[in-house]
C-alpha cells in the first residue's frame, strides 16, 4: 500500500507580509479617550465630581476642594456667620480665667490648711 504525502511550503516573505504573527487579535485595543469639553454636560460633571472627590486635594489655589468652596461661596455671596462663633469663644476664654481664679484659690486655701 503505498501512501502519498503532499507538502505545501510557502515562501517565508511572502507568509510574513500575508499573516498577522503578532497576536494582535486575542489583546483588545487600548479604549481610545476623548474628552470634549463642549459636549460635557452637567451630569458628566457631577459624575467625574463623585468619581474623583477622594483625589481633589483638599487645600490649593486651584484645583482642590478649597478652590471649590471659594469660587461657589462667591457665586452665593455666601458669608460665614461668626457672631455665635465669636461669643462662644468670648465666654470659653471668661470660664478659663474663673477657672484658673478658682484653682489658685483651692491651692492656696489647701496651703493655708495644712500649715
Amino acid at each position: 500500500m503505498d501512501v502519498t504525502l503532499n507538502k505545501q511550503v510557502f515562501d517565508k516573505d511572502k507568509f510574513k507580509s500575508t499573516v498577522n504573527t503578532n497576536f494582535t487579535q486575542l489583546v483588545q485595543p487600548p479604549p481610545q479617550r476623548f474628552f470634549d469639553r463642549d459636549l460635557a454636560t452637567q451630569e458628566d460633571f457631577f459624575a467625574l465630581y463623585q468619581k474623583f472627590f477622594y483625589d481633589i486635594p483638599r487645600e490649593g489655589v486651584v484645583n482642590s476642594h478649597t478652590y471649590l468652596v471659594t469660587e461657589s461661596g462667591n457665586y452665593l455671596n455666601f458669608q460665614k456667620d461668626t457672631s455665635d462663633i465669636d461669643a462662644l469663644l468670648a465666654e470659653i476664654a471668661t470660664l478659663r480665667g474663673e477657672n484658673l481664679t478658682l484653682q489658685k484659690s483651692l491651692l492656696t486655701a489647701s496651703l493655708a490648711f495644712t500649715k
